[in-house]
């Protein structure tokens, strides 16, 4: 399971993410990147501060202390690549880039339950914070209708991303929970 966890790891979807913006400033112009730009600080930031609040303060539910960024941006970014692989193909291959797109973040969200990392609410608020943020950067991307010949570049770079930042971790939760800790030991949030 952790190998389908690797692939949701901000090392690896954030390199990811950077390679879409750049084909997107390439192909569909600076309006559609700047959306792109848009829908990821809501997904990460979204994603990052929720994880920094139920760190300082109390959450919601007691198996909800961490909404999954693997979640997150995994729906965002894998998503979103299924959606512009599928807007330039024939409807077989649309079919395929979306059933391929929400394998992924399927398996990638089942994964972080699979080895304990996240409970279920953490996992669908993840899924629910990615979605949003989809939903967001589709309905821009759609009635901006760039119109592009070939996505082969964009995957070409996503793939030489995955070989090569598979496995490795950035590590960020304990950046979240030390600022968490220090938000509420120094700054007071949240103190009752």
């Amino acid at each position: 399971m952790t190998f389908l966890t690797d692939f949701g790891d901000a090392i690896v979807v954030l390199p990811v993410a950077a390679a879409t913006l750049a084909w997107l400033m390439r192909v569909a112009g600076l309006r559609t990147a700047a959306l792109w730009c848009g829908a990821l600080l809501l997904c990460g930031g979204g994603t990052a501060l929720l994880k920094i609040y139920f760190g300082a303060c109390t959450a919601p539910l007691e198996s909800l202390n961490s909404p999954s960024g693997h979640a997150s941006m995994s729906t965002l970014v894998y998503g979103s690549l299924a959606l512009i692989v599928g807007t330039e193909a024939a409807p077989w291959q649309r079919l395929a880039a979306a059933a391929l797109g929400a394998a992924a973040i399927a398996g990638i969200a089942l994964s972080r339950i699979a080895i304990g990392a996240h409970s279920v609410p953490e996992v669908a608020l993840g899924l629910v914070i990615g979605g949003a943020t989809l939903a967001l950067f589709a309905r821009g991307y759609l009635e901006a209708r760039p119109r592009v010949r070939h996505v082969w570049p964009l995957l070409a770079g996503v793939a030489l991303l995955l070989l090569v930042l598979h496995g490795h971790s950035a590590h960020l939760e304990a950046v979240w929970h030390a600022i968490a800790a220090w938000l509420h030991n120094t700054a007071g949030l949240c103190r009752g």
